[in-house]
Protein backbone atom coordinates (compact mmCIF):
# COMPACT_ATOMS: atom_id res chain seq x y z
CA UNK A 1 0.00 0.00 0.00
CA UNK A 2 1.02 3.58 -0.29
CA UNK A 3 3.31 5.33 1.98
CA UNK A 4 1.65 7.85 4.21
CA UNK A 5 2.14 11.46 3.62
CA UNK A 6 0.12 13.99 4.97
CA UNK A 7 -1.87 14.10 8.04
CA UNK A 8 -5.68 15.04 8.54
CA UNK A 9 -8.25 14.37 11.56
CA UNK A 10 -10.19 11.18 11.76
CA UNK A 11 -13.22 13.39 10.58
CA UNK A 12 -11.41 14.09 6.92
CA UNK A 13 -11.21 10.63 6.21
CA UNK A 14 -13.41 8.64 3.93
CA UNK A 15 -14.10 4.76 2.24
CA UNK A 16 -11.02 4.44 0.14
CA UNK A 17 -8.57 6.49 1.93
CA UNK A 18 -5.11 4.74 3.41
CA UNK A 19 -4.09 5.65 7.11
CA UNK A 20 -1.56 4.53 9.09
CA UNK A 21 -2.76 2.63 12.14
CA UNK A 22 -0.54 1.21 15.06
CA UNK A 23 -2.05 -2.64 16.32
CA UNK A 24 1.07 -3.00 18.29
CA UNK A 25 4.06 -3.20 16.11
CA UNK A 26 4.37 0.36 14.84
CA UNK A 27 2.22 2.29 12.29
CA UNK A 28 1.47 0.09 8.97
CA UNK A 29 -0.64 1.63 6.11
CA UNK A 30 -4.15 0.11 6.05
CA UNK A 31 -7.49 1.00 3.53
CA UNK A 32 -10.40 2.34 5.17
CA UNK A 33 -13.57 0.36 3.98
CA UNK A 34 -16.47 1.78 6.09
CA UNK A 35 -16.93 4.98 8.69
CA UNK A 36 -19.29 5.11 11.02
CA UNK A 37 -20.19 8.10 13.32
CA UNK A 38 -20.52 5.94 17.41
CA UNK A 39 -20.99 8.31 21.11
CA UNK A 40 -17.68 9.17 21.39
CA UNK A 41 -15.80 9.33 17.62
CA UNK A 42 -16.09 6.85 14.74
CA UNK A 43 -15.90 3.38 14.38
CA UNK A 44 -13.36 2.74 11.32
CA UNK A 45 -13.60 -0.76 9.38
CA UNK A 46 -10.24 -1.28 7.62
CA UNK A 47 -8.73 -3.46 5.18
CA UNK A 48 -5.13 -5.11 5.03
CA UNK A 49 -2.73 -6.42 2.27
CA UNK A 50 -4.23 -9.94 2.76
CA UNK A 51 -7.68 -8.65 2.42
CA UNK A 52 -8.81 -9.13 5.88
CA UNK A 53 -10.59 -6.49 7.79
CA UNK A 54 -10.52 -5.31 11.43
CA UNK A 55 -11.85 -2.61 13.15
CA UNK A 56 -10.94 0.42 15.59
CA UNK A 57 -12.95 2.63 17.20
CA UNK A 58 -11.15 6.29 17.14
CA UNK A 59 -11.91 9.36 19.05
CA UNK A 60 -13.23 12.88 17.38
CA UNK A 61 -10.02 14.48 16.71
CA UNK A 62 -7.59 11.82 16.44
CA UNK A 63 -4.93 12.99 13.77
CA UNK A 64 -4.31 10.14 11.55
CA UNK A 65 -1.38 10.09 9.14
CA UNK A 66 -2.93 10.06 5.76
CA UNK A 67 -1.70 8.80 2.14
CA UNK A 68 -2.28 11.77 -0.11
CA UNK A 69 -2.48 9.46 -3.15
CA UNK A 70 -5.41 7.42 -1.75
CA UNK A 71 -7.65 10.47 -1.74
CA UNK A 72 -7.79 9.57 -5.97
CA UNK A 73 -10.25 7.13 -5.12
CA UNK A 74 -12.04 8.83 -2.45
CA UNK A 75 -15.61 10.46 -2.56
CA UNK A 76 -13.47 13.77 -1.46
CA UNK A 77 -11.18 13.86 -4.91
CA UNK A 78 -11.66 17.03 -6.14
CA UNK A 79 -11.55 15.67 -9.95
CA UNK A 80 -14.23 13.67 -11.48
CA UNK A 81 -12.79 10.06 -12.18
CA UNK A 82 -15.61 7.76 -13.72
CA UNK A 83 -14.39 4.81 -15.84
CA UNK A 84 -16.35 4.84 -19.17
Amino acid sequence: MSETSGTDRIEDVAPGDIIAVDRGSGEQPYKVVFKDSADTGHIVTFEDDDGETFQLQLAVGTTVHRSLQSKWESPQSPTPHAEG
